[in-house]
């Protein structure tokens, strides 16, 4: 899955009825995001050191060229040139295109940490007995009972 067609609701989502499932897959979907992240890295990388050579060239071209034709230029004139120039636009371009690729592969890879934070607190909750039902054991206690409203009553009181 590319980052323009990735779908951030389904890849993060978490089914909580199959906690086991989703801890077990979460490693390899982080390493997948995570070797995107150094692709992206990598590509970005290679379009800054094109941009270079781009620019390089250019430079080397249009220096050529006043010292051919015997028009004088400035250092500033001939950096002008070379900004302008069509290759080295297409070439920032593509800079731009892989730091913004690089950018949403960042944030895939941190919302990775955060699922697995969030798969951490559910497993949590299902060991705490959280997703249980109701039960009539002595040990539970019902969340609609009188403690249980005092109780909620009393933590409300502290905001």
């Amino acid at each position: 899955m590319s980052v323009e067609h990735m779908d951030y609701e389904k890849e993060l989502a978490i089914n909580k009825y199959k906690l086991d499932e989703e801890c077990l897959s979460h490693a390899s979907r982080y390493a997948y995001w995570a070797d995107a992240y150094i692709s992206a890295k990598n590509n970005l990388g290679v379009k800054k050191d094109n941009l270079t050579y781009v620019m390089a060239n250019k430079s080397i071209e249009i220096r050529n060229f006043f010292m051919e034709s015997g028009e004088k230029f400035t250092e500033s004139r001939l950096s002008c040139a070379v900004d302008t120039d069509e290759d080295v636009i297409e070439a920032r371009k593509e800079v731009r295109e892989a730091e913004e690729i690089l950018s949403k592969m960042d944030v895939a890879v941190k919302a990775m940490d955060v699922r697995r934070s969030e798969l951490d607190n559910l497993v949590k909750l299902y060991c705490a007995g959280y997703f249980s039902t109701v039960s009539n054991s002595p040990d539970r206690v019902d969340p609609n009972s009188e403690v249980s409203r005092d109780i909620r009553k009393n933590l409300n009181k502290g905001e």
